[in-house]
């Protein structure tokens, strides 16, 4: 007896395919950096290196969901870093070490109130005076920095105890802070893609004013997104002091990690349009995933920062040819 896919499912499949095309890419690309890495970084497949390597993308990964969503809405948010360095100062520097949950709590909350209202700036000016989104969040987190560097100069305050568990904590035999992650991930595919907002939000990145012209409220969708983004990179200062045990103020971008162009770089990567409305969650969990890896490969075999940047310029540039390429063959 034998069986056959009636046309209609091979038509089904195909579309499926087509639909999810720069999906599969980028979940190809990731494979492919894996392997590699396996290959000439034997070190990398360690269980240790591998949980590290986990952990090392929960900051990028939080602060890249939000991105997404503020690209696909037809924006961009410079201002991650600053906001995740006034959060982890502030937070860490008035808490003190305390382990009385009614003075850290109000605190955490309270910091989270302040990385909202600079999301909520954000869109102010991006949709009211009409300044454009890359020139708004860069000034707004020169600004945000500018407040860090006025509170501290260099790392203080301490966590609290409790905190300390978003970073180190196992349940079972994944890193609390994996799942938290994957969390957002699943928050943000939800929200996107099977409710109305997400399509406001796709309408409003895919052409502000004929959404607008349509009934969207284009100002409150720019209002949650980069509210959301805020939020996020709220997310991640947490996780940061949580594994730093103190709040640094250039834990955002001035010393470390460099939160803003890599969760920019994590979402194109990842098949998101920065013209705005197209991409999606789990591509940038594969984008921000493949740019881990490559900061861990790279640290493994002690490759100059400079020869780090060409690296990672040139996959940017060659996912990004790509995608170009497949969209206009469709």
């Amino acid at each position: 007896m034998t069986s056959s896919i009636s046309p209609l499912s091979s038509l089904r499949i195909s579309a499926f395919f087509q639909r999810n095309l720069e999906t599969f890419t980028i979940y190809l690309i990731l494979i492919a950096v894996v392997s590699t890495a396996a290959v000439i970084a034997p070190r990398f497949t360690s269980p240790q290196n591998l949980t590290n390597v986990l952990l090392q993308s929960v900051a990028l990964g939080l602060v890249a969901i939000g991105q997404t969503v503020v690209i696909i809405a037809g924006g961009i948010d410079i201002s991650i870093g600053a906001t995740i360095s006034m959060v982890a100062v502030y937070s860490s520097g008035l808490m003190v070490g305390t382990s009385d949950p009614r003075i850290f709590v109000p605190i955490m909350l309270a910091t989270v109130a302040m990385a909202l209202v600079v999301g909520f700036i954000n869109s102010l000016l991006v949709s009211r005076l009409r300044v454009t989104a890359f020139i708004a969040t860069m000034a707004m987190g020169a600004v945000v920095q500018g407040i860090v560097l006025l509170y501290a100069k260099r790392p203080i305050g301490k966590i609290a105890p409790q905190l300390s568990y978003f970073a180190d904590g196992m349940v079972g035999p994944i890193p609390f802070a994996v799942i938290v992650l994957l969390l957002a991930v699943a928050v943000a595919y939800f929200m996107l893609n099977k409710t109305v907002l997400g399509r406001y939000i796709y309408a409003t990145g895919g052409n502000e004013q004929s959404a607008r012209l349509s009934g969207v409220n284009t100002r409150a969708i720019l209002i949650f997104c980069y509210t959301f983004s805020s939020l996020m990179a709220a997310l991640s200062a947490f996780f940061l002091i949580s594994r730093m045990g103190i709040g640094d103020p250039q834990v955002g971008g001035l010393n470390y990690d460099l939160f803003d162009p890599d969760s920019i770089a994590a979402a194109l990567v990842g098949g998101v349009a920065l013209s705005g409305g197209r991409g999606s969650v789990f591509g940038t969990l594969a984008g921000f995933l493949i740019v881990s890896l490559l900061n861990n490969v790279f640290n493994l075999m002690q490759v100059s920062s400079f020869y780090q940047w060409l690296i990672k310029g040139i996959i940017i540039l060659g996912a990004v040819s790509a995608y170009g390429m497949q969209r206009r063959e469709r």
